[in-house]
C-alpha cells in the first residue's frame, strides 16, 4: 500500500525534528522510521520484521518434529512422551549509513528555500529504504563487480570495483541457493514451471497456500500475464484486462519485486587452473566480467575475453587460456543469469532492523554545506531453508 504525501511528510518530519536533539531517535521515533522503511518496500505484508537493539539478533524456532500421535489402549499408558524441538537463529546485523550534503547555494536559489532541507531528507529516507531492500534481495558476501562509474559519480566507465554495499551480507536470493532448487533449463514461464516448484516444496509447507508467495521480477510476471492473455478463456480475458493483480498460479499470491531484476546479477569465486574449465551455477549467461578476487574499491581492468579466457555463454563455462590468468589464480566472475522465481511462506522471510537509528547533521564551513547521515543496522535471513523453492534459468520468452 502506497503512502499518501501527507503520511510521507509526517514520517520524514521526525528526521528534521531530530536533527537538533543529538542525532539518536527516541524509541517511538525509531519505530515510526522503521514503519516508513517497511511501507516503502515489498516487506509490508510479505515478510516478518524483527526490531532489535542488541549487537546480535536471536530468533527462536520451535517445532514438533515427527509424528506425535500414537494408538490409545483402554486404561493403559502408551509408554511414550513426545516433546518439542527448539533452536535459535543468530544474526549479526550490519551497520549502514546514508551520507549526503546540501550546499548553501542550492538552498538559497531553490524555490523551497530553507524548506528544501526537509524535502531532501524525505527523498534520502525513501532512497535508504530502497537501498536496504536491494541488499535484502540481492546481497552477496562475495561482492559483485560493478563498473566504477555505475556506483560513483565521475568513476571509470571501463574499470570495475567491488560493490561493497551488496557485499555486506547474503540476501534472500543468495540464501535460497541452499534451499530446494528447480532448474528450468531455459523453459519459458508457464504453469509447468509453477507446478514443478510446488512439487519441489516439502508437503508439510504446502497446506496453508494463503501464506505462500511467488516472488518474481515484474518483467517476468508481465511475460506470464502476456502468455495468459493469449488464451481464449475467461482467465485470458482477465489477464489482458489487468484482473490478475494480487493473484497468482494455483491459488498462491504473486508478489512482483521491483528490485529483483529480470536478469539477476550473480557473482561466483573460483581458483582457475591452467587450461581448466569451470562450470557456473547458471546457464545461459550474459554480461560476463572476469576479474582477480580481492579487488575491493581499487578500479581494475577485467581479464580479456578470448585472450585470457574463453566463454561458452550457452553452457555457462569458462576456460583458462593460460595468458593473463595464472595456474590456480583466484578469480571473481560476475554475470547476468536468466530469470528466477522464489516460492516460500511470507513469514519465512525475516528482516531485522535496529532501533538505534541516528539521523545527524553537521556543518562544513569551508565547503559551505550542511552534512547529514542516516545510520542504522540491518540483518536478513530465512527461518527455515527447507521451506523455500528457487527456480533458476527460466527462459526469457513467452
Amino acid at each position: 500500500m502506497s503512502l499518501s504525501n501527507e503520511e510521507i511528510v509526517e514520517k520524514a518530519a521526525i528526521v528534521a525534528d531530530n536533527l537538533a536533539t543529538g542525532g539518536k531517535l527516541s524509541p517511538a521515533q525509531s519505530d515510526r522510521f522503521i514503519d516508513f522503511v517497511i511501507d516503502e518496500t515489498i516487506l509490508k505484508d510479505n515478510a516478518r520484521v524483527v526490531r532489535f537493539r542488541n549487537e546480535t539478533l536471536e530468533i527462536d524456532k520451535i517445532g514438533v518434529g515427527k509424528r506425535v500421535t500414537v494408538p490409545k489402549s483402554e486404561a493403559a499408558d502408551p509408554g511414550v512422551r513426545r516433546g518439542i524441538s527448539t533452536s535459535k537463529i543468530t544474526l549479526q546485523p550490519k551497520e549502514l549509513m546514508t551520507p549526503f550534503e546540501i550546499g548553501d547555494n542550492f538552498r538559497e536559489i531553490n524555490i523551497e528555500g530553507d524548506a528544501v532541507e526537509e524535502t531532501v531528507i524525505r527523498m534520502m529516507s525513501t532512497q535508504t529504504a530502497n537501498d536496504i531492500e536491494d541488499g535484502y534481495i540481492n546481497g552477496n558476501v562475495l561482492g559483485p563487480a560493478q563498473l566504477q562509474g555505475d556506483l560513483l559519480d565521475g568513476g571509470s566507465t571501463t574499470q570495475y570495483i567491488e560493490d561493497a554495499f551488496l557485499g555486506l551480507f547474503d540476501g534472500w536470493s543468495e540464501l535460497a541457493e541452499s534451499a530446494n532448487i528447480v532448474d528450468a533449463q531455459g523453459q519459458n514461464i508457464g504453469l509447468s514451471i509453477f507446478s514443478q516448484m510446488i512439487r519441489a516444496l516439502p508437503t508439510k509447507f504446502r497446506r496453508n497456500r494463503s501464506g505462500l508467495r511467488w516472488f518474481i521480477s515484474p518483467d517476468l510476471w508481465q511475460l506470464y500475464q502476456e502468455k495468459l492473455a493469449t488464451r481464449a478463456t475467461a482467465l485470458g480475458d482477465s489477464a489482458a484486462g489487468g484482473g490478475q493483480e494480487g493473484h497468482g498460479p494455483f491459488g498462491i499470491k504473486a508478489v512482483p519485486v521491483p528490485l529483483w531484476e529480470f536478469e539477476p546479477l550473480i557473482v561466483e569465486h573460483f581458483n582457475l587452473g591452467a587450461a581448466a574449465t569451470i562450470q557456473l551455477a547458471n546457464a545461459p549467461v550474459t554480461d560476463v566480467v572476469v576479474l582477480p578476487q580481492g579487488i575491493g574499491g581499487t578500479p581494475t581492468t577485467p581479464f580479456v575475453l578470448d585472450t585470457d579466457y574463453s566463454l561458452n555463454a550457452a553452457a555457462g563455462t569458462i576456460t583458462n587460456l593460460d595468458a593473463g590468468i595464472g595456474n590456480g589464480d583466484p578469480i571473481k566472475v560476475t554475470y547476468r543469469s536468466n530469470p528466477q522465481i522464489m516460492l516460500t511462506h511470507m513469514n519465512n522471510m525475516v528482516v531485522g532492523i535496529g532501533r538505534d537509528i541516528r539521523i545527524e547533521k553537521d556543518r562544513d564551513i569551508y565547503k559551505g554545506v550542511n552534512q547529514y547521515a542516516i545510520s542504522t543496522k540491518v540483518a536478513v535471513t530465512y527461518e527455515e531453508l527447507t521451506a523455500i523453492v528457487k527456480c533458476k534459468n527460466i527462459g526469457k520468452g513467452v
